[in-house]
C-alpha cells in the first residue's frame, strides 16, 4: 500500500506550522526581555504519530512511515527550588530593611554623639550644678541652673514624643501592610482560578504562573509565608500554618484597633485569632512598635526616674538662700513623660537648696552632694552611673544598627546570587533568542520548500497523466 500523493504536503504543512509556532514563542520571549518576573518559554517538538502501527492487517513496508512534527507543549523554564530560596530570603530582606530604617530613625532622634544630643544636655545640666557649687549665692548662676534644667526636661520630653510618634507611624504602616497582604492574596486567588481553567484542558498557563509567582515574591517581602503546590497548577499560601489562600479561596486578615493600646492588632477575619507573624516587613513593624521602642522608652524612663528620685532626695534635705527654706523637691514628675523643674523653684530661685545647714547662705555642701550623684552606681543593679547607663543605651542602638546593616547587606548579596541563578535558567537572552529565530526561520523556509517541491511533483503527475 503506497502513501497518498498528498502525504508529503501534510508533513510539510506540519513542519511549517511547527516552525511558525516556535518563531512566535521566540518573539514572545524577545518582547518580554525586560518584563519583570517573566520566565523564558521554549517550544517542545516531538515526532507526530507514525502512519503505520503494529497490527495484524498492517501493510508490509520497510518500517513505520513518519508523519512529521508537532509542538507538544510550550514549556516555561522555571526552577521550584530557586523560587523557594528566593521567597525565604525576601522574607529576611523585608525584616532587616524595616528594622534598619526604624533604627536609623531612632539614632536620628537621639542624635548622638553631637552637640544636639541628650548627652550634651546632661553635661550642661551637671555643669550648671558645678557653677552653683562655685557661686552658691549668685542669682545669675541659680537662674542659669533653672533654665538649663528646664531645657533638659524639654529635651527629654521631645525624645519621648518623637519615639511615640515613630510608634504611631509604624502603626499606620502596619495597617498599610495588612491592606497590601489582602490585595496580594486576592490577586493570587484570582490567578489560581484562571490557572486551573487553563490546566484542566491540558495547556500550560505560563504567563499566568509568572504573574502569580511575582505576586508571591512581593508578598513574601511583607510577611512570612509558606507556599504549597496544589492540584491543577494552583498554589496555596499559608501564614504561620493558617491558610491565606487555598485554591480559589482567599482568607483575609485585618488590622483591628485595640482600644487598650491604641494600636492595631493583626487578626484573621474569620476567626478573630492573632496572625502568627514571624518574618518579613510586618514582623519588624510590630516588633519595633511593640517591643524595641518600648524598651528604649523604658530604659529612658528608668534613667530619668532615678535622676528625679536621687536629686530630690538630696535637694529636699538642704536649705535655700534665705537659710530657712527646706523640703523642696528640685524636680516634679516620675519619668520621661512628666519630668519638670519644680514650679516653686522656677518662681523663686532662692529656694534652690545649695546649703546643707540652716542659716548658712554661702554653704555649697548640698550642691556637692548632688554633684556626687553623677558618679554613683544607681542603675543596672547598682553597676552603672547615669552616664554609663545612657551611653550603654546608645551603644546598644548603634550595635543593633550595625548588625541590621550587616544582615541586610548579606541578604541582598544572597538574593542577588539567587536572582543570577534564576536568570541563568529563566531569564531571556536576546543573543540566544536571535540564534533560535534564525534556526526556526531556516526550518520554516525548508518546510516551505518541501511544500513547493511536492507541488511541483503533483503538477508533473497531473500534466503528464492529463496528456
Amino acid at each position: 500500500m503506497s502513501s497518498s500523493p498528498f502525504f508529503g504536503f501534510s508533513i510539510g504543512v506540519k513542519a511549517l506550522s511547527a516552525a511558525q509556532r516556535a518563531l512566535e514563542v521566540v518573539s514572545h520571549n524577545i518582547a518580554n526581555v525586560n518584563t519583570r518576573g517573566y520566565s523564558r518559554q521554549e517550544s517542545i517538538m516531538r515526532t507526530s504519530d507514525p502512519q503505520y502501527v503494529p497490527s495484524l492487517n498492517r501493510s508490509i513496508s520497510a518500517g513505520q512511515i513518519g508523519t512529521g512534527v508537532d509542538i507538544s507543549e510550550v514549556r516555561r523554564l522555571h526552577d521550584k527550588y530557586i523560587e523557594k530560596q528566593l521567597i525565604n530570603e525576601r522574607q529576611n530582606s523585608g525584616k532587616w530593611d524595616i528594622g534598619l530604617r526604624a533604627l536609623e530613625q531612632i539614632e536620628g532622634i537621639f542624635s548622638e554623639p553631637s552637640e544636639n544630643g541628650l548627652q550634651n544636655m546632661i553635661d550642661i545640666y551637671w555643669n550648671s550644678w558645678k557653677d552653683l557649687e562655685s557661686s552658691p549665692e549668685d542669682n545669675a548662676v541659680r537662674k542659669n541652673l533653672v533654665e538649663n534644667s528646664r531645657s533638659l526636661c524639654n529635651f527629654i520630653h521631645s525624645i519621648h514624643e518623637r519615639l511615640e510618634l515613630l510608634r504611631k507611624d509604624l502603626n499606620t504602616e502596619v495597617k498599610n501592610k495588612v491592606d497590601l497582604i489582602n490585595n496580594y492574596s486576592g490577586q493570587i486567588k484570582e490567578l489560581n482560578d484562571l490557572i486551573k481553567d487553563v490546566t484542566t484542558v491540558g495547556d500550560n498557563a505560563n504567563d499566568l504562573e509568572d504573574r502569580r509567582d511575582l505576586l508571591i515574591r512581593e508578598l513574601s517581602q511583607v510577611v512570612n509565608i509558606t507556599v504549597v503546590h496544589s492540584k491543577y497548577g494552583q498554589k496555596d499560601i499559608f501564614i504561620g500554618g493558617t491558610a491565606l489562600v487555598r485554591g480559589g479561596n482567599s482568607y483575609g486578615i485585618e488590622a483591628a484597633l485595640n482600644p487598650g493600646t491604641g494600636f492595631y492588632d493583626v487578626l484573621w477575619k474569620d476567626s478573630g485569632s492573632t496572625v502568627d507573624i514571624s518574618n518579613g516587613e510586618l514582623y519588624s513593624l510590630l516588633n519595633f512598635r511593640d517591643t524595641y521602642i518600648n524598651d528604649v522608652i523604658g530604659r529612658m524612663d528608668d534613667l530619668v526616674s532615678e535622676l528625679i528620685t536621687r536629686t530630690n532626695t538630696v535637694h529636699s534635705t538642704g536649705y535655700g538662700l534665705d537659710g530657712s527654706s527646706t523640703g523642696y523637691d528640685f524636680f516634679t514628675g516620675t519619668g520621661v513623660e512628666d519630668i519638670e523643674v519644680n514650679g516653686d523653684i522656677i518662681a523663686d530661685i532662692s529656694l534652690i537648696a545649695a546649703a546643707k545647714s540652716p542659716d548658712q547662705s554661702g554653704d555649697n555642701s548640698n550642691v556637692t552632694d548632688i554633684l556626687a550623684l553623677r558618679e554613683q552606681l544607681f542603675l543596672s543593679g547598682n553597676t552603672a552611673t547615669f552616664d554609663d547607663y545612657y551611653n550603654n543605651l546608645i551603644v546598644k542602638i548603634g550595635v543593633d544598627t550595625q548588625q541590621c546593616t550587616r544582615e541586610m547587606e548579606n541578604t541582598e548579596l544572597l538574593i542577588e546570587k539567587i536572582n543570577l541563578r534564576r536568570e541563568a535558567i529563566s531569564g531571556v537572552s536576546t543573543d540566544d533568542e536571535l540564534v533560535d529565530m534564525v534556526k526556526y526561520q531556516h526550518a520554516y523556509n525548508a518546510a516551505a520548500r518541501v511544500i513547493s517541491t511536492m507541488d511541483e511533483m503533483l503538477e508533473t503527475i497531473i500534466e503528464r497523466m492529463g496528456a
